[in-house]
């Protein structure tokens, strides 16, 4: 595992997060200022500022996980799974390098939260 090119591919992220997020913004800014004329209007521009709301959610969601990466990385624990301390796979750090759980780990979470149905 390279700690320095994860690094860099974090804060990378980290600026591309940003970047989306105030360009997310300044469009949702930009639409206020159209007057709605019809329902059918309303019910597109409600719909369109949802979206722009869980796009910004979800970016805001990683955001936290990629700072949280480079603080561990600062502090000497990025790489150990936040659960069961175990050294997470190299392929799974290059694959999401903020992650914070082992593969074991984030599928018994992900289990908990979203239950199969049958």
């Amino acid at each position: 595992m390279n700690i320095n090119e994860l690094k860099k591919q974090l804060q990378l992220k980290e600026q591309q997060l940003l970047a989306d997020m105030a360009r997310g913004a300044a469009d949702t800014r930009k639409s206020r200022g159209a007057e709605v004329q019809d329902h059918t209007d309303q019910v597109a521009s409600s719909e369109m500022k949802e979206s722009a709301f869980q796009e910004n959610s979800y970016d805001w969601n990683i955001l936290i996980e990629v700072r949280d990466a480079l603080l561990r990385i600062e502090n000497g624990t990025f790489g150990k799974c936040a659960a069961c301390g175990q050294q997470i796979d190299d392929d799974r750090l290059n694959a999401i390098p903020w992650t914070s759980y082992c593969l074991n780990d984030q599928s018994q979470r992900d289990h908990k939260w979203f239950p199969k149905t049958d």
